[in-house]
């Protein structure tokens, strides 16, 4: 009998690409379980005592130079200020930069969010919190459409900024300010009394599903990409 003689140097380890899709593979569906067990939580009002709790808490922070504050960081993610920021970068991106794809890819992470948020909504029907509110709102309460979209929207304007420029310090430092833009507009929905705190996760989790779907498929789509970008 003879052995075969193993050659660790024709050993192939996985790509750059690969790790990608196994990451995403992995955020996808921990987005998606989360956002399960929160729906599940809420059908049977398990989540009844920490929604209370931590609403009474923000709402026990109210002022009139918070509420301004407050208002200030949800108009961050109202339809009109998401609308007229997005359209100015897919004419960056598609007029300026040639970065087609790139644009229409910013355009279906957000079209796709405000569809599947709505979906959500009509599904669930949880109503508005029973406590004074100092915004309007309108429709149903799970998920929290300004959590989601916010979540989706600019955390896609992270990522093709991060793969479109050159990491420096500033990119770094932009990066963090917009994550922070993304919790506060969370916190700000609960402080004006239009959100549970679940609504908030849940519309974290559910935007968070989403936005990786849309990265891993611009991740994996190089070949349209580098065409869209020649």
């Amino acid at each position: 009998m003879f052995k075969q003689r193993i050659s660790y140097k024709n050993i192939q380890l996985p790509g750059k690409s690969a790790y990608y899709l196994i990451t995403g593979m992995f955020l996808g569906i921990s987005f998606f379980l989360l956002f399960c067990d929160l729906a599940e939580d809420m059908i049977n009002r398990e989540v009844a005592l920490f929604d209370q709790t931590v609403t009474n808490i923000l709402i026990g922070l109210r002022d009139p130079f918070t509420t301004e504050i407050m208002k200030l960081i949800s108009d961050m993610s109202s339809p009109v200020i998401i609308i007229s920021i997005a359209g100015i970068m897919v004419w960056f991106l598609f007029a300026v930069k040639k970065h087609s794809w790139d644009a229409f890819i910013l355009l279906i992470a957000l079209t796709g969010a405000a569809l599947l948020n709505w979906i959500l909504k009509w599904v669930f029907q949880r109503s508005r919190p029973d406590v004074p509110s100092l915004a309007q709102a309108f429709g149903y309460s799970f998920p929290s459409g300004h959590a989601m979209i916010s979540f989706v929207f600019y955390g896609m304007l992270v990522y093709l900024l991060l793969v479109n420029s050159k990491r420096g310090k500033s990119t770094y430092l932009l990066t963090l300010f917009i994550t922070f833009l993304i919790l506060a507009i969370g916190i700000s929905r609960i402080y004006l009394g239009v959100h549970y705190p679940s609504d908030v996760i849940a519309g974290y989790a559910a935007g968070g599903f989403w936005l990786t779907g849309c990265i891993m498929v611009h991740t994996k789509s190089e070949p349209l990409r580098a065409n869209a970008l020649s």
